[in-house]
């Protein structure tokens, strides 16, 4: 659905599950990390509950009050296993057209893929686009299948499973086809523009405005749910209105940010003669000597005069107050990579590119092996609001 970032974390030790910013990294497919956001398991146990407590007992009555959390939970597990086949099915084709995919995250409102760069051609943004909704028409048909095999050797409740399987994933594709950015539908309608029209910025503006006008829609529908009685249901609608809208807004936003930075270079608006740390310095010094004196959101880590690395707030803050006391930066520091350095000659296009990639905020920037400066995300916003008021 859209972009997302990433930054380092801890590695905890249940299970080599590894905690990155409110999320579980539970396995890979095909490269791409499986992550599961700690606000799915509010919409897990909604789900678990009302098909165990809900709609199973009151369509399907007489059965014990085991059966009805078991067909609950197989039910569950299955319905977000097809939420994840939807994104894998956008990533794969991703893949396939050439454009990374680090990960997919299941939360609250579903899955989402973060991709390291839009797609480059209408073509390819109608490829990933269609393969969800695909994804989710064929897992209705296998369920359906399913349901229909089993009917003259299972329980009535076994076969109601898939039979709700079926239904899940056909109400899934065809909400995802609404044909406002950033839904499936949205993506393709912008995918048909850009082609007519040989503009992604005009294709965005459109699919994003229809966006914004079903996200309007699903809101006041859920304000009126809300009044009539019917709250969990309104509540619902509304705060999936909202994220939509959020979502949509940001998309054009992101089109236009990528416009308006063509043509410039990093060596245009890099902070020359930046603050740097050592890498031997105690965390709670960094803390005191650094942050809080400049104010800065991070700092290249220097050591003999050479780059060795950058320190951000983001490394520190999951750290406790007793442990800032024998930690070095050293160890909480990125290490200094191809992926955070950036030439004074690049095009900011290339350095917003590199920033998402890599889930970083700055990026140093290297003149051969002369750091030049560096560049940093706050940066290009102020540079990009900047020039939005002298060209009003």
């Amino acid at each position: 659905m859209s972009e997302t970032t990433e930054t380092p974390g801890t590695q905890g030790a249940d299970e080599g599950k590894r905690v990155i910013r409110g999320r579980v990294h539970l396995f890979e497919i095909s490269g791409i990390k499986i992550n599961v956001d700690y606000s799915w398991l509010i919409v897990f146990v909604l789900v678990l509950w009302s098909l165990s407590a809900g709609y199973f007992p009151l369509y399907y009555p007489n059965y014990a009050t085991q059966l009805y959390w078991f067909a609950g939970l197989v039910g569950t597990l299955l319905f977000f296993s097809s939420i994840l086949v939807h994104e894998l099915s956008h990533s794969l084709t991703a893949v396939r057209s050439g454009i990374q995919i680090p990960e997919i995250t299941l939360f609250i409102f579903g899955g989402i893929a973060r991709l390291s760069q839009e797609p480059t051609s209408a073509v390819t943004e109608l490829k990933i686009a269609v393969a969800g909704p695909l994804s989710s028409f064929a897992l209705a048909g296998i369920f359906w299948a399913i349901a229909g095999a089993l009917q003259a050797h299972a329980q009535t409740l076994i076969v109601a499973v898939f039979e709700y399987l079926a239904w899940i994933n056909l109400a899934l594709a065809i909400f995802n086809l609404v044909p406002g950015y950033p839904l499936d539908g949205g993506r393709i309608l912008r995918a048909v523009i850009w082609w007519r029209t040989g503009s992604v910025a005009r294709a965005t503006k459109w699919a994003s405005d229809i966006g914004k006008g079903f996200a309007w829609a699903l809101m006041i529908f859920g304000g009126i749910q809300i009044f009539t009685g019917a709250l969990i249901g309104g509540l619902w609608l509304l705060f999936i209105g909202m994220f939509l809208r959020g979502v949509a807004a940001a998309g054009y936003q992101e089109v236009m940010m990528k416009q308006s930075l063509e043509g410039v270079r990093v060596k245009e608006v890099l902070v020359e003669n930046v603050v740097s740390t050592a890498p031997d310095l105690h965390l709670d010094q960094l803390i005191d000597k650094f942050f809080l004196r400049y104010g800065h959101g991070g700092f290249p880590v220097v050591q003999d005069g050479r780059p060795v690395g950058l320190v951000s707030l983001s490394d520190i803050k999951d750290i406790s107050p007793e442990e800032r006391g024998t930690k070095t930066v050293r160890e909480v520091m990125s290490p200094l990579s191809d992926g955070l350095e950036i030439d004074p000659d690049a095009s900011l296009v290339e350095a917003l590119k590199k920033m998402t990639q890599q889930g970083a905020g700055r990026l140093l920037v290297m003149d051969r092996d002369r750091m030049a400066g560096m560049i940093t995300k706050t940066g290009l916003l102020r540079f990009l609001e900047i020039k939005r008021i002298l060209e009003e």
